[in-house]
Formats: C-alpha cells, sequence, structure tokens
C-alpha cells in the first residue's frame, strides 16, 4: 500500500526549474497531480505505513530479550512507525505540495513561502526523530544478527531495508530522471522494506516457524 502511494505522488516528470528552496523543490514536482491522486497517494502510504510498524513489531519478538536499552529503542521505533510515520511524514508528502499547486495559483512566491515553512516546521522534526530512531533499530537489529544471537544465520545482515534502499536508489538512477525513475525513488524506502521483510519471512529459521510449516 505504501509503495502505491508512493508511485502516485512521486511517479512524476521533474520540473526543469529549480526553486533552490530544497523542501520546495523536493515536493514541486508533485504539484501537478490531481487532487484526487494526491489525497489517495497520501492515504494509502499512511496506512500502509502502519502495517510496516507491524512488521518492525514482529522484529522486535526476535531481539526483545536482549540486555540493555536497545530492545526499548527498537520497540520504541516499530511504535512511531504505526503511530506517527503515516500521518507525520507520509501524508504530508501529499498536503505539502497540494499546498503549493493551491497557493501558486494566485501567487507563488508566497506558496514558495508557506510551503517552506509547513515542511520545516511541521513535517522536518518528526521525521528527523522517526529518522534517528529507525536508525538506531536498523543498527542494532544488525549487530544482534552478526553476533549470531538469533536463529538467523549471520549473513542474514545483508537483509536489512538499507540495502534494499540503496539498490532502489541506484535502479532510480540508472533509469533516470523521468516518471519511472522518479516514482522508484519516491518508493526507494518502501522497497527496501518489502527486501527486508521478505527475505526474513522467507528466510526465517525452522525454529521460528510455526508448527503446520514445520510439517
Amino acid at each position: 500500500m505504501t509503495l502505491i502511494g508512493d508511485f502516485l505522488i512521486g511517479a512524476n516528470p521533474a520540473a526543469p526549474e529549480l526553486t533552490g528552496v530544497m523542501m520546495v523543490d523536493m515536493f514541486r514536482d508533485a504539484a501537478g497531480n490531481s487532487d484526487l491522486r494526491m489525497v489517495l497517494g497520501g492515504m494509502l502510504g499512511a496506512v500502509g505505513i502502519s502495517f510496516t510498524g507491524v512488521g518492525y513489531f514482529q522484529i522486535y519478538q526476535l531481539l526483545k530479550n536482549q540486555k540493555g536499552v536497545m530492545p526499548f529503542i527498537y520497540w520504541l521505533s516499530a511504535l512511531m512507525y504505526i503511530g506517527l510515520a503515516g500521518a507525520g511524514t507520509h501524508l504530508n508528502c501529499a498536503a505539502i505540495p497540494m499546498l503549493y499547486k493551491w497557493i501558486a495559483a494566485s501567487d507563488l512566491q508566497l506558496a514558495v513561502s508557506v510551503t517552506e515553512k509547513y515542511a520545516y516546521y511541521f513535517m522536518m522534526p518528526l521525521t528527523i526523530l522517526f529518522g534517528v530512531l529507525l536508525l538506531a533499530a536498523l543498527v542494532y537489529q544488525t549487530v544482534i544478527i552478526g553476533r549470531g544471537k538469533t536463529a538467523y544465520p549471520k549473513h542474514a545482515v545483508f537483509y536489512n531495508m538499507v540495502f534494499g534502499v540503496i539498490a532502489a536508489y541506484a535502479v532510480a538512477a540508472i533509469v533516470g530522471n523521468n516518471v519511472v525513475g522518479n516514482g522508484i525513488g519516491t518508493g526507494a524506502i518502501s522497497m527496501g522494506h518489502m527486501w527486508m521483510f521478505g527475505m526474513m519471512l522467507l528466510k526465517r529459521p525452522e525454529a521460528y516457524r510455526i508448527p503446520e510449516e514445520k510439517m
């Protein structure tokens, strides 16, 4: 669901001229989309991200018995994914272009100013907090698996979503600055999660399989 939302928002041809304001340029290309497309993209992604948090909670079950504060950080990151990431980050990725589009119809400079302030004041702080917690969780997950403290083999560290994100961005760079390339780039994090959860599910050890699967 999140990937579909990403493509609805981000699969656009890039505008040839930049404003020089990073947050504006990031979202301006999506402003040419219809309101319906942006609403669907925002809502699908917001709901889908909650399911991503559920996936992190499943991985948390493998890590929660470790000592220290990091299991709690991982749990908190998963909780933020469910409760805040959808509305705090993804939904804003649809709301900001819509604000720009509506205001730019009458005043372009005002549209740039409002978009920039909204992004920096409301979206960015939560995104930074969320990003720091997620990065800590992913590093901790990698360390625990790499040290052989789960039933997964040590090479399962490469199931980390970061590797999926890097691969997606590499493909986007190869495809180029067009509808397909921008869509892949926008959906890179979703693709990274598909890689991580998919591989951990497909390659899960016998110890983590339900009785029916062992038969």
